[in-house]
């Protein structure tokens, strides 16, 4: 997770209240904030850009400056010093982008405090600028039909504020807006432009601006810009495929930016501002929404002397006018004899009235009943009661509940799935196999294209996926095995992996029990019951040898000692696999389970044929990996591949 430094002195000078650097720290931990303790920065400026970096006394300085590529013999050639702090290091806490800087801070650390009780008031004034939103980018396949802006005025900026703006801006798109996958946020000194601002569509060829952070200085076309500057490198791929960009222009010729890619030089903000235009663009309308909300009020509460105030923005859809922000609070309820069994402490009506009043929440209490709660605008968390019965936990403070023990003592017991899956592991292991571990969520283009296997129509997918990796639930774990493979191919052979993990098919046998292939303890057989529709998740154990020599032979040596490990022996028999695309052929077999009539001891032999066989799913496989498929994978050796399906791991 990420961390930030927050300046003590300006989190000291916003707390409004006499607390010491230590009870920062402990008060910082009791809201929940993984604080990594107070340390000494010292910041550097580029001799060559804008670029500045902090470091703590002990760390050294890059001799490179990575926004304009300067680099020198010595890291003064490159950074000059420009000052020092003392700051707290925290961890992010994706779920409260509030607390991502000093304001936000101070603000809930005022009302834990018991200096401030309550919902905090921000009066927006009335709308005197306005935003017109080309009808052309309100198509979907622009990607970001979506805009809001804001103003706050009378800011008194200086170089420490205008670092928490941009740091807390960053931190939004990493925490709030995925990455600026669902919103990107710009900020702009209000006095650089001029009323209405367009919101629009520009050509990535002709089109001219100087990007912020631009060591160059002259202007550029976008498409120089996403293959140049850094961060337009970094998120070209929002971008990509569009034959025209977004841009945000004012009306006398200043460029804004161009959303969600960089914001443009000649309307940054300075140490010179004192009115600042915010604007959240993208394709997801209540993180656009939020974004706004917290990026508005931190910027009031960062202002130490108090004079700054939001103003609304009129925003002109070509079907609407809306004003933003429109800083809306959201109503809630919460039972107090619910909040107190769930907590498990005794907290009364009246305990629970004052406790989330500190964490900053107006409460109306009409004498019985669930309290009504209104939550503020940038709180991005509440969703339901039980989140609330949490803040008045913090509240309460979690140190403060008594440590009792519990009135009865049981001892758990492993599922035997795991049973199956530690006993796999430890013989692997023995055997002279390394452990990984990788993502149950793949691509078909892994799953399937990059196996010569077919991509079957009936496959668990992901309905929202992250991204183009992660689109469906994998059916076996060959691919992760040979990924681990091709990203190590620098190590040394032979190489000896295995995986003891879950896969997802559809029409597996289900068994009677938890175990599949069976184990000591008398396990299920392999294939009891009848496939079902609903898809199966399976737990399997698979591993890979990579090698100079690697053959069949290889594989099958370990598969024996595993089944011996497992207790199989006269539970199986095998066959030929008649479509296995991804084996080199005739180096490959299937292991069947045998049919209860059979008698005589089953064997693992690649070309043994046996009567109904074909009727039953196979639960385990080996074969030498077929010489396509180690190309698609970059591998220049020999790959043997085995798995064995232990059970399913739930129903």
């Amino acid at each position: 997770m990420p961390v930030i430094g927050i300046s003590v002195d300006r989190l000291h000078r916003l707390l409004r209240a006499p607390v010491s650097p230590g009870q920062v720290e402990r008060l910082l931990d009791e809201i929940g904030c993984d604080v990594e303790g107070a340390v000494q920065i010292r910041r550097y400026m580029s001799r060559h850009s804008d670029y500045s970096i902090e470091v703590t006394p002990t760390e050294a300085l890059p001799l490179s400056d990575p926004l304009s590529g300067a680099s020198g013999a010595t890291w003064e050639e490159v950074w000059q010093f420009s000052g020092e702090e003392t700051v707290v290091r925290l961890d992010l806490l994706p779920v409260r982008p509030d607390l991502f800087d000093a304001g936000g801070l101070a603000r809930a650390l005022r009302g834990y405090l018991g200096v401030e009780l309550g919902l905090p008031q921000y009066a927006a004034a009335p709308a005197t600028w306005r935003v017109e939103v080309d009808p052309r980018i309100v198509d979907p396949a622009f990607r970001r039909p979506y805009i809001q802006c804001a103003i706050v005025r009378n800011l008194a900026i200086d170089e420490e504020l205008l670092r928490a703006i941009m740091r807390l801006q960053e931190n939004l798109h990493w925490a709030l807006c995925r990455d600026r996958k669902f919103a990107s946020i710009g900020a702009y000194d209000l006095d650089t432009l001029l009323s209405p601002i367009q919101y629009t569509l520009v050509d990535p060829e002709n089109f001219r601006f100087t990007p912020l952070f631009w060591g160059k200085r002259e202007k550029v076309s976008p498409r120089t810009m996403l293959a140049e500057h850094p961060k337009g490198v970094a998120y070209a791929h929002l971008v990509e495929g569009l034959a025209l960009l977004p841009a945000l222009l004012s009306a006398n010729g200043n460029t804004l930016s161009l959303p969600p890619i960089i914001n443009a030089e000649e309307t940054k903000l300075t140490c010179a501002t004192r009115h600042v235009l915010i604007d959240v663009t993208g394709s997801n309308l209540p993180v656009v929404g939020k974004a706004l909300a917290i990026l508005a009020t931190a910027l009031v509460e960062l202002d130490p002397e108090g004079n700054a105030v939001i103003e609304r923005v009129e925003m002109a859809y070509p079907d609407r006018v809306e004003m933003t922000p429109a800083l809306e609070i959201e109503s809630f309820t919460v039972d107090p004899e619910r909040a107190a069994s769930r907590l498990g402490v005794s907290v009364s009506r009246a305990d629970c009235v004052e406790l989330l009043r500190r964490m900053r929440h107006g409460v109306e209490d009409s004498g019985g009943g669930p309290l009504s709660v209104t939550v503020a605008p940038y709180r991005n968390d509440i969703m339901h009661e039980v989140d609330l019965i949490e803040d008045i936990g913090i509240a309460y403070g979690y140190h403060n509940v008594p440590c009792t023990l519990v009135p009865t003592f049981t001892a758990g017991e492993s599922l035997s799935i795991n049973r199956l899956g530690r006993v796999a592991a430890q013989a692997l292991t023995g055997l002279g196999f390394t452990e990984v571990l990788s993502l149950v969520l793949t691509s078909e283009k892994d799953q399937y294209e990059k196996l010569r296997r077919r991509v079957m129509e009936r496959r668990v997918m992901v309905a929202n996926p992250a991204s183009v990796e992660q689109t469906m639930l994998r059916e076996n774990l060959y691919a992760s095995l040979l990924e681990q493979l091709s990203m190590n191919t620098d190590h040394p052979l032979p190489q000896r992996i295995f995986e003891v993990g879950d896969a997802a098919t559809y029409g597996w046998p289900v068994s009677g029990g938890e175990g599949t292939a069976g184990a000591a303890g008398g396990e299920a057989a392999a294939g009891a019951g009848v496939a079902g529709e609903a898809p199966c998740e399976l737990r399997v154990a698979a591993g890979a040898i990579c090698a100079v020599r690697a053959g069949y032979s290889d594989g099958r040596s370990v598969l024996d000692a595993l089944f011996a490990e497992l207790q199989l022996a006269g539970v199986y028999r095998a066959l030929k696999p008649e479509d296995n695309p991804t084996a080199l052929p005739g180096r490959s077999a299937a292991v069947y389970p045998k049919p209860p009539a059979e008698e005589e001891e089953g064997t693992l032999q690649g070309n043994a044929a046996a009567p109904q066989a074909e009727a039953a799913q196979p639960f385990a496989e080996v074969f030498e990996v077929h010489p396509e498929v180690l190309e698609r994978w970059g591998l220049g050796n020999p790959v043997v591949l085995f798995s064995v399906v232990l059970g399913e791991s739930c129903r």
